[in-house]
């Protein structure tokens, strides 16, 4: 089977627990760039982080975030596709959200926005540099325009009530994401990395067939199920293991670049 797109999850996959990416993994990546193969990735993430790491493996093509609800250019940040919860809709979350106290961080264009910001709330976001913020305080009213994501966050567990409430009021109309027991998100009706990369796809001409994609959590399994080959980390949940082509290394040990190099035979 001829590969000729290569889409990459970030967290558990292409980066590794210090949540950077190993030589070994960026080096395949670039041997695959440079064999006329398209690599990119598929975040939950914002735009900023997708485009960090993107440049990190030298994609030369756009790249997904906010779990499908954005694509955009690694070196210009062109906008290429976008999806926006409804304005109204977006306003009466952040409502429910501040009424309740309940930490989030929202996506519009290229701004990052909080009420605060606090790195125990973004532990994982160390390695990216710059890490921007619009600290909103309670005048949030005016970031309420084109939002593509909203993230949930917390120390601790979040409770599920939290989920239940929010799916009885907005379920209509956004759709739910929880793959951390720290975070939810929120992101447009029946948006996910799958959607995304289907539209990566036709923008670069390629098939299903001709993709490959790499994961480890139950928002990779629409991706998996478009994908000519899907290939799950080690280090992946079982749901997910169990619909992959074939399961690699975990993501500690170069796991991304042990199945490019299968595939690929380099």
């Amino acid at each position: 089977m001829t590969v000729k797109l290569i889409v990459s999850d970030l967290d558990g996959t292409l980066l590794n627990s210090r949540k950077t990416v190993s030589d070994a993994t960026a080096q395949i990546l670039q041997k695959a760039s440079q064999m006329g193969i398209y690599t990119s990735i598929a975040t939950g993430r914002m735009h900023t982080c997708a485009a960090f790491f993107g440049k990190k493996i030298d994609s030369k093509v756009p790249v997904i975030s906010c779990n499908g609800g954005m694509m955009r250019t690694v070196d210009t940040n062109e906008l290429i596709y976008e999806k926006y919860v409804d304005d109204c809709v977006g306003e009466e979350i952040l409502a429910f959200l501040f009424a309740n106290k309940v930490y989030c961080s929202w996506y519009i264009g290229m701004k990052n926005i909080a009420p605060y910001f606090s790195w125990s709330m973004f532990p994982d976001y160390t390695t990216v540099v710059p890490f921007n913020f619009i600290e909103t305080g309670n005048d949030y009213k005016k970031y309420t325009h084109k939002i593509t994501q909203f993230i949930l966050r917390d120390n601790e567990k979040l409770p599920l009530s939290i989920l239940d409430s929010l799916n009885e009021k907005f379920g209509k109309y956004v759709s739910f994401q929880q793959n951390t027991q720290y975070t939810i998100d929120i992101t447009p009706l029946a948006t996910t990395k799958a959607t995304g990369l289907q539209s990566l796809a036709g923008y670069l001409g390629v098939k299903p067939a001709e993709v490959m994609v790499l994961g480890d959590g139950s928002n990779d399994l629409e991706m998996f199920e478009y994908a000519g080959i899907a290939v799950a980390m080690g280090n992946a949940d079982n749901s997910v293991k169990k619909r992959a082509t074939f399961i690699t290394a975990d993501c500690d040990n170069n796991g991304v670049a042990e199945a490019i190099g299968k595939v690929l035979e380099i």
